[in-house]
């Protein structure tokens, strides 16, 4: 059962990009068709119609579109085989990933084998239990990702506490936060008059976790990742600052692209930052990255606040 849902997730991730390129493809040759079509008809009109060409101005528009073409096909390559290698990267560490849960898994399997006592055998299949939890777990979060990016999860709003929301994912991400020796400062004087807005708060919480839990990844020991929450012109916003080594200056404009991992996302499968800036759009907010100017990154995400249910419709219709 699980390797079929790992090859059916596979097969989705792979097909959309499959489609998405000859789409891409078409478009840039129905552009070179009716180029060359215009050259055709230029070239037939023949030497009495050359002073009306070129008063047209023809010739120029033609080699200027020629070259916009030219690049626009040298760009699309480029961006195609960029992609590949982060597809080719992603399917290398997801296959390690769950092969290493599979491993232990049968570690787990052959011991409850050997094992003489019921006790011990009922231990062991906890385990493998276990194991088959973060696999099915790995299975979802890729599958997650991928309805996401295709705008197939509604985003069920209701009223979310965002002090709450906020003070709830520094509890869950305390374990990784405290073994790394960081501190957490969460500043929220800014956001006492919104206390409460409309969210989807699991997948709100997803977000705000995915790009908290990258602070804290790349924040050195003993240093903190503070969190501002603030309430600018009838949006949400909510800054998480770490005291890193930064983002690469090349690394940003892909940074939120699926399947990225540069030296800022090197861990997990370069689906977490992806997942953020969906779930986001997906609010009609956004999330943005950048440098800080003393030192270390920072993640900006803005939702707008509105009031119920009813204006999210609205305006997620027109």
């Amino acid at each position: 059962m699980e390797e079929k849902m790992i090859a059916l997730a596979g097969f989705i991730i792979i097909s959309g990009l499959f489609v998405l390129e000859r789409y891409r493809r078409y478009a840039l040759e129905k552009k070179i068709d009716r180029l060359v079509q215009e050259l055709d008809c230029f070239l037939l009109r023949g030497e009495n119609n050359l002073e009306e060409t070129l008063k047209e101005g023809r010739v120029e528009n033609l080699r200027n579109e020629l070259a916009a073409v030219t690049a626009q096909a040298q760009h699309q390559i480029q961006h195609r085989e960029a992609r590949e290698k982060r597809l080719n990267q992603f399917m290398e560490n997801m296959a390690h990933q769950m092969k290493t849960t599979l491993t232990a898994l049968q570690i787990r399997i052959d011991l409850a084998q050997s094992k003489a006592s019921l006790s011990d055998v009922q231990t062991e299949l906890e385990e493998c239990q276990r194991c088959m939890g973060r696999l099915t777990g790995e299975v979802d979060r890729i599958l997650e990702c991928s309805q996401l990016g295709e705008q197939k999860i509604n985003m069920w709003l209701e009223r979310c506490d965002v002090s709450r929301l906020i003070q709830n994912t520094i509890t869950v991400l305390e374990p990784l936060w405290k073994k790394k020796g960081a501190r957490i400062v969460y500043e929220s004087s800014d956001i006492s008059g919104i206390s409460e807005i409309y969210l989807d708060s699991y997948w709100f919480s997803q977000a705000f976790e995915n790009v908290l839990k990258n602070a804290v990844e790349h924040t050195p020991p003993g240093s903190a990742v503070t969190i501002q929450a603030s309430d600018r012109v009838h949006s949400l916003v909510l800054e998480i600052k770490d005291e890193g080594p930064g983002i690469g200056e090349d690394e940003l404009p892909y940074l939120f692209e699926r399947f990225h991992r540069g030296c800022y996302g090197k861990t997990g499968y370069g689906i977490g930052l992806s997942m953020a800036a969906d779930i986001l759009k997906a609010h009609h907010g956004s999330i943005q990255a950048e440098n800080r100017k003393d030192g270390g990154a920072c993640f900006r995400l803005e939702a707008p606040i509105l009031e119920g249910r009813r204006p999210y419709e609205l305006q997620k219709n027109n």
